[in-house]
């Protein structure tokens, strides 16, 4: 069997009702077709192209799940759903065109269709599934339309060959690992339509060099940006009200940091090993800082500490060699920590001398809990 022509006049197709017929090269499926089902043309590895027709509304789970001879594939302008690892692991296809018709990307759609070097998103998506593009490492540019409101865990993850993408104005929320080792991607712009940034969203993206985080993004998860170390200046906007652990560890050329009026904690490690960083000044907003936050920014000379800050974790400035100048907005009040709950007062007239000040964090009292209750 090298093709087949579905005739007219057939409604759907069965689950599995090609599956494994590796002879098969090619499908052309009518229009009076309205559902392909689970598992259809799974495995059939000779398959080099399929026409969906425009009857078709719905393309099953792993429909043609593995069909690693599909090159091309044309999908019906009545189909609203693609169906779960409907095309995962189709390794030989090149481009798709998912029409406006379409509402939903199932998880792992696409995932592993290593040659994919181009996909365009109708406007009528709202939802890019979890692992939909995983490892599509041949992806080079993606444009998110506005109507899609959420970005899948996992939904790009792996994507090293791609250089741009383009986040429309819907998109309420990255998902964890979203993007997760796009290591060639070089710009990003949230839009103000996100309010989070989940878990690793950017984890290892090394070719990153600017990133805009829109004003409406609260939280920036942990890991976030980790390893992106071509990263060299990052604004976090007012709206955000916490830095994850890990968000920006060991982004090694981050020159410049400003942290919005709105956060009230950094996590632990949050700048683990910016090794660029010169001077942070941390706002009013801000309550707490955790442990390591600034750990290893052997650069870092100058620190502003704000108003409202009661609590500094152990060894939050450990390693951090160049500081010689830490201000405190509110010096009265600190003690630090001997054993358990045993805390011992720092005279305020050492923290009103920033020399003096920097020496305490970075050394003398670095492995102690500091605490504020005046």
């Amino acid at each position: 069997m090298a093709s087949i022509t579905i005739p007219d006049g057939v409604t759907g197709i069965g689950d599995s009702a090609f599956e494994g017929c590796n002879g098969l090269t090619s499908v052309t499926i009518p229009d009076s077709v309205t559902g392909i089902g689970g598992g259809a043309f799974s495995g059939c590895s000779g398959l080099t192209s399929v026409t969906i027709g425009n009857g078709v509304t719905g393309i099953g789970n792993s429909a043609f799940y593995g069909c690693s001879g599909l090159t091309s594939v044309t999908i019906g302008n009545g189909v609203t759903g693609i169906g779960n690892s409907a095309f995962e692991g189709c390794s030989s296809l090149k481009n798709v065109t998912i029409p406006d018709s379409v509402t939903g990307i199932g998880d792992y759609a696409f995932h592993n269709c290593r040659g994919l070097t181009s996909v365009t998103i109708g406007n009528s998506v709202t939802g890019i599934g979890d692992h939909a593009f995983y490892k599509c490492s041949g992806l080079t540019s993606v444009t998110i339309g506005n109507g899609v409101t959420g970005i899948g865990n996992s939904a790009f993850y792996g994507c090293s060959g791609l250089t741009s993408v383009t986040i429309g104005n819907g998109v309420t929320g990255i998902g964890n690992s979203a993007f997760e080792g796009c290591s060639s991607l070089k710009n990003v712009t949230i839009p103000d339509s996100v309010t989070g940034i989940g878990d690793y969203a950017f984890h290892n993206c090394r070719g990153l060099t600017s990133v805009t985080i829109g004003n409406s993004v609260t939280g920036i998860g942990v890991w976030a940006f980790y390893r992106c170390s071509g990263l060299t200046s990052v604004t976090i906007p007012d709206s955000v009200t916490g830095i994850g652990t890990l968000a920006f560890g060991y982004c090694s050329n981050l020159a410049s940091v400003t942290i919005g009026n709105g956060v009230t904690t950094i996590g632990g490690s949050a700048f683990n090993n910016c090794s660029s960083l010169t001077s942070v000044t941390i706002p009013d907003s801000v309550t707490g800082i955790g442990v390591w936050a600034f750990y290893g920014c052997s650069n870092l000379a100058s620190v502003t500490i704000g108003k409202n800050v009661t609590s500094i974790a152990a060894l939050a400035f450990e390693g951090c060699s160049s500081l010689t100048s830490v201000t405190f907005a509110n010096p009265k009040g600190w003690s630090r920590s001997l054993r358990g709950d045993v805390y011992q007062s720092i005279p305020y007239q050492h923290l009103e001398n920033a020399s003096m000040a920097a020496t305490f964090l970075r050394k003398t009292y670095c492995a102690c809990d500091w605490r504020r209750t005046a």
